[in-house]
């Protein structure tokens, strides 16, 4: 994998010390404190920045580890694998674990949570409508929905909710999205507006929230983009994750 730019790991965390911070680490995804010690201490090293040892560390502990090696995986390939091809690879992977993780914990949010993410993500990589075309939509709505039927507050369920409708709105407008696929910008701002009140202080939630605005309504939302980029920017960030989030805002200003 790809190395983490340096800054973005100024903060340690460790198997001992991170019980106490957990809620306040997992607002966005409701993931459990885990009984393992050894899935605590992947999960240290993801909050850290190591995010190729916290995947192989999920890996490595069966059932109990899969939204670790789920969640690690992602966060580098949303946010740091420059390569389109070894992304969409990524997705694939962690579709295919969480599908397999659903199975054997039907119950378990995060098992469907990462079937929708990764199938949401890689439908940005092969173009939303040809997604759609494939079927792709259907899965990724039962799948995100699900996820919040077992758990509400899921922030990040809310997040990746809202910019499907965004997409779909983009790519194939308001008209067509809504009659065909379901699609609406109210649900989109909906989802978007728990997703803010439940984790207020998340750049990821921002970012993606003022990305989702301009893909619904264009030019008309860049004042209000660029509100949400420049708080997301001043974010102080929770973990190496939120750092590569906040560092993502201050890029987009710069443009």
């Amino acid at each position: 994998m790809t190395a983490l730019p340096s800054h973005a790991c100024d903060q340690f965390f460790d198997g001992s010390t991170l019980p106490a911070q957990w809620q306040r680490l997992h607002v966005l995804d409701c993931e459990p404190l885990p009984l393992q010690p050894e899935v605590l201490q992947g999960w240290a090293l993801l909050h850290t920045g190591d995010f190729e040892k916290a995947e192989l560390a999920g890996l490595s502990a069966g059932l109990g580890g899969i939204s670790l090696a789920n969640r690690a995986a992602s966060a580098y390939a949303t946010l740091i694998e420059p390569r389109e091809k070894a992304r969409l690879d990524l997705f694939q992977r962690i579709h295919a674990r969480a599908h397999a993780h659903a199975i054997e914990e039907p119950h378990n949010p995060n098992a469907w949570f990462w079937q929708g993410y990764a199938l949401t993500r890689y439908s940005q990589g092969i173009h939303v409508a040809r997604a759609l075309a494939q079927g792709l939509g259907a899965q990724i709505l039962t799948a995100l929905q699900k996820t919040l039927t077992l758990a509400p507050n899921h922030v990040y369920a809310h997040v990746t909710l809202g910019m499907f409708h965004a997409e779909v709105i983009e790519k194939v407008g308001a008209l067509i999205g809504a009659m065909t696929y379901g699609a609406k910008a109210e649900v989109s701002r909906a989802h978007f507006r728990e997703a803010m009140r439940l984790a207020p202080d998340s750049a990821a939630v921002m970012v993606s929230y003022a990305d989702a605005l301009v893909a619904m309504e264009g030019e008309a939302q860049l004042p209000e983009a660029t509100r949400l980029y420049e708080q997301a920017a001043s974010t102080p960030p929770r973990d190496a994750v939120e750092r590569l989030w906040v560092d993502l805002a201050r890029a987009g200003l710069a443009l």
